[in-house]
């Protein structure tokens, strides 16, 4: 497996799951920026891994395994506190790989810092009007705190309240936040607005301020 590294001699480690065959510039130039801040970063690519094509389909055909053997190397490998990070259908696959990571691992808990996940797309099926949203089996079943960042041009921002309520059933303390001007995938767009430029130059700070909310979210549940 493919895995670019951006190391760091600070304590956390960020594992993200981008499955992007390298191609995700604006990824990569957070990471180098996090690197830099003392987050050392772990971007593997499982498609590749597995012969897949750069495709949302393809994500579903990735063993949930692959996480977890993800998170066990990055703990045992660095002794680093592992953040987790996915975006849009990817964060499908995290969270199958995390509620397995968390059955098996029950006694690691406290050396999993947190999940940033940005634009999460976590249907079951497609949502229909007037009916509840129907989510993969792994929402719900998770302990590690979260933080969900949705754009505010989307609308799954409305969907924000349900999506949290149905995570912390598990468990998981969860914190959400709209990100003001932007789209999903904004800093993907082909055409994109004044704001997801400025947005996706500061991905970096996005994504720290995120794991500083979720050391917050920690210590509330270490204090209760």
């Amino acid at each position: 497996m493919d895995i670019r590294h951006y190391k760091s001699e600070g304590d956390k480690l960020l594992l993200g799951f981008a499955c992007d065959s390298g191609n995700g510039v604006a990824e990569m130039a957070a990471a180098a920026m996090m690197a830099d801040n003392e987050v050392e970063v772990w971007m593997p690519d499982l498609l590749s891994a597995h012969f897949l094509p750069d495709l949302k389909s393809s994500l579903r055909e990735i063993p949930d395994s692959d996480v977890v053997r993800l998170i066990n190397t990055a703990m045992d490998e660095t002794g680093k506190v592992v953040y987790l990070l996915s975006s849009g259908s990817g964060s499908a696959l995290l969270l199958r790989g995390l509620a397995e990571w968390e059955q098996q691992n029950p006694e690691r808990l406290n050396e999993l810092g947190g999940v940033v996940l940005l634009f999460p797309r976590l249907y079951a099926a497609s949502p229909e009007p007037g009916r509840a949203p129907l989510y993969i089996d792994a929402v719900g079943k998770t302990k590690t705190p979260v933080i969900i960042l949705e754009g505010e041009k989307t609308p799954n921002k409305w969907a924000l309240p349900a999506l949290a309520e149905k995570m912390r059933q598990g468990g998981s303390p969860v914190s959400t936040s709209i990100i003001p001007g932007v789209r999903g995938y904004f800093y993907k767009q082909k055409n994109p607005y004044v704001a997801e430029d400025i947005v996706s130059n500061q991905l970096s700070g996005l994504i720290k301020a995120s794991l500083v909310k979720l050391d917050w979210l920690r210590r509330d549940v270490a204090q209760r």
